[in-house]
């Protein structure tokens, strides 16, 4: 029997500020070949005995190179707990920002690492699976949630 939380992948839609946001981190993938230059929301795999905000913490200092402040969750828009993403696995995301003052590093997950304006976003070329979750960024972002 697997468990759930081997089927689990965690992400993060880093803002360049949690409270005013206006530019988005968008890394565009170094591989496999078939993906290489899709964008998507640095993340991975919650490992065995992790809890998916350690698994995030951990995933971004290897993906990007800094620490993180974690936001709210970017729930689905269907009321699922999590969203669907690639090869059978589930998602959560998390709205975060770097840590004040230091800058994003690229490493080899990634082709690129690119501060993007949002309105800007939705015309990169996504992953699939990440496509939603981009749309309801773009909707929570322009319509923030008092009290979160």
């Amino acid at each position: 029997m697997t468990s759930t939380s081997s089927r689990l992948v965690v992400a993060a839609a880093v803002l360049d500020s949690l409270s005013a946001p206006g530019a988005l981190l968008c890394a565009a993938r170094s591989y496999p070949a078939e993906h290489a230059g899709q964008y998507e929301f640095p993340g991975g795999k919650v490992e065995a005995g992790e809890t998916p905000h350690e698994a995030l913490v951990r995933e971004l200092r290897e993906e990007i190179g800094v620490p993180v402040r974690l936001g709210p969750e970017l729930p689905p828009t269907d009321g699922s707990p999590t969203w669907p993403a690639m090869h059978g696995y589930r998602m959560r995301v998390w709205l975060a920002e770097v840590a004040h003052g230091l800058a994003p590093v690229l490493g080899d997950a990634h082709q690129s690492l690119d501060w993007v304006p949002l309105e800007e976003v939705a015309a990169l070329p996504w992953l699939p699976a990440d496509l939603p979750v981009v749309s309801a960024l773009r909707k929570a972002v322009a319509h923030p949630r008092t009290g979160a």
